[in-house]
């Protein structure tokens, strides 16, 4: 729970807008707020993103001469929840 305290001086008759900014709690769903009484709700929405799972080595042909071709294979698989581009990064030293 975070709570917060905004002080606001007016003549008589006067008034003003007051508000303060809070950073949305990480569980998404609907979240309730309440000011000197009033109630509201706000959603907080899942994240998304794309996430990439590398998986499966694959080494063909296992066993070569020097000079031949060896092919490197891997799985990608987007997890996320959204598209999105990933650089996979072979290297032979």
């Amino acid at each position: 729970m975070a709570e917060h305290i905004e002080y606001v001086t007016l003549a008589p008759g006067q008034s003003a807008d007051v508000g303060h900014t809070f950073t949305a709690p990480a569980i998404p769903g609907i979240h309730q707020v309440s000011a000197d009484g009033l109630i509201g709700t706000f959603e907080v929405l899942e994240v998304l993103e794309a996430v990439f799972e590398v998986s499966n080595l694959r080494i063909s042909p296992a066993q070569v001469y020097a000079g031949d071709p060896v092919t490197i294979t891997v799985t990608v698989t987007n997890v996320g929840n959204v598209e999105g581009t990933y650089g996979v990064i072979f290297v032979v030293p």
